[in-house]
């Protein structure tokens, strides 16, 4: 997913005469913001960097409250309509740029900059023309209907006012959400025809890539709780109220506490290339078991493998001295990124934007730290702390962070459950990775139970 690729554009030329005010629909303030600055932020953490708002009434009066050096502005002169704002849009976008995402300045502030980054990865893998964000809805009147064929595919957007009986009764429905592949769009855009009102609508983009043979790719919004329109009064004081709750909530000190290995970085995996290539490699291959034997050793006699302890132990065992630098430098050089979860970098990311990360391991006092500070989301991480026996200091872990929300990730169930003891409001998270991820602990039940870190991230994206 090449990103450098992608522009987004959002629609912000509307009047929003229903809301009752003079202003610009997106200035409408939502906890002291113009509305569009939610949207834009999101979009910027994605990270999206070439943006693009079109502006229309009071354009002037949208710019100077944005103002922001990093926003392009496209002028619609006359409003008519979505499809028209993006068809003057077209040639504003840089000619680097294989993909555009639209979306509508007036009900965007609440997206999860995860959803739309799963967006995007979702369209891109896709390889569709066309891609719409739809979700579903108790109530779907007055909201475009999305009709599917038997086989599942998406075929148009049908308005409420077009919709028969029992199209009405159809509760998926189109956020207004879209990415298209720029060449298909410069190629389709002149074949939208005005409608009755005289206007021109990104939806029948949707039948004219039906009528083409091309695919239309749905993404559905799992959250629908994160589309919010704004075009009344009424729901312009629920999207204050839901923001302000949000706000609340994420103002809340939040860790993130993970342990490292078989949760962060498969070390089942590091075990194997040493032992299958490593090993042989750089000592006698029949070495091999010699090897494991006395890293179990070490790690029975200590709790944990502490490496120095190790190295001299082989070292001593085979009556090579010279063994024991080698094993030092064998662990001390590997490549700990290619051994580390898929989603992890994704997840650190997600929930940089939402509070504090701390990596909480068990292990020697050498190569533990050495490990974490060579990878690369370590840039990403607040705190590191490492103890010989980590459950003998966990109490201390709740202590530094007394009354923040803690959320704790781990391969081992005993190691979670002293977290909940000291501090029951704690969210724990069992990540069943590795030799220890389906060992349970006894009378103890984690508030979730993850087969992999992208049920982890889905998780927490769901508590906070």
């Amino acid at each position: 997913m090449n990103l450098e690729n992608i522009s987004a554009l959002v629609l912000a030329g509307g009047k929003g005469t229903r809301i009752g005010q003079s202003l610009p629909k997106v200035l409408n303030p939502v906890v002291g913001k113009p509305m569009i600055y939610y949207s834009l932020d999101t979009i910027r953490k994605i990270p999206i960097h070439d943006i693009f708002v079109v502006v229309g009434f009071r354009n002037l009066d949208v710019r100077g409250s944005i103002r922001d050096g990093d926003i392009n502005y496209v002028y619609q002169n006359e409003q008519l309509g979505t499809g028209h704002a993006l068809k003057i849009s077209i040639p504003e976008l840089p000619l680097e740029c294989s993909e555009v995402m639209v979306l509508n300045g007036d009900d965007s502030a609440f997206y999860d900059v995860f959803t739309l980054r799963e967006f995007v990865k979702n369209h891109c893998l896709s390889k569709a023309k066309l891609s719409v964000m739809t979700t579903k809805v108790k109530d779907p009147t007055g909201l475009g209907r999305i009709l599917r064929s038997f086989g599942g595919k998406i075929q148009k957007i049908l308005e409420e006012n077009d919709a028969g009986v029992n199209e009405k009764k159809i509760n998926e429905v189109n956020t207004g959400c879209y990415l298209f592949n720029i060449d298909w769009l410069r190629r389709s855009i002149g074949k939208l025809a005005k409608s009755n009102s005289g206007e021109y609508y990104i939806t029948d983009l949707v039948s004219i890539a039906s009528g083409q043979g091309v695919d239309v790719n749905s993404y559905k919004l799992k959250n629908a709780n994160e589309w919010v329109s704004v075009n009344t009064q009424q729901q312009l004081k629920k999207a204050n109220t839901e923001m302000l709750k949000r706000l609340k909530k994420e103002k809340r000190p939040t860790v993130f506490i993970f342990d490292i290995d078989n949760t962060l970085i498969n070390t089942d995996a590091i075990k194997e290339h040493v032992s299958e290539k490593l090993v042989p490699e750089i000592f006698d291959g029949k070495l091999v078991n010699v090897f494991w034997e006395e890293y179990e050793k070490i790690r029975n006699k200590l709790g944990f493998v502490s490496i120095p302890d190790f190295g001299d132990s082989f070292a001593e065992r085979v009556k090579v001295p010279e063994h024991a630098g080698s094993v030092r430098k064998m662990f001390y050089s590997l490549q700990f990124d290619r051994f580390v979860y898929n989603e992890v970098n994704e997840l650190m990311d997600y929930i940089k934007e939402k509070g504090e990360i701390a990596i909480v391991a068990e292990g020697d006092l050498v190569y533990q730290p050495m490990k974490i500070k060579n990878l690369d989301f370590i840039k990403k991480i607040d705190e590191v702390f490492v103890f010989e026996n980590k459950i003998a200091n966990i109490e201390k872990i709740v202590s530094i962070y007394g009354g923040w929300r803690k959320i704790v990730v781990d391969d081992k169930a005993s190691e979670l459950e002293p977290f909940k003891k000291l501090d029951p409001s704690a969210i724990t998270i069992h990540v069943r990775q590795g030799i220890y991820g389906n060992i349970s602990s006894s009378g103890f039940a984690p508030d979730f139970e993850a087969k992999n870190i992208s049920q982890v991230r889905k998780y927490i994206q769901q508590v906070l």
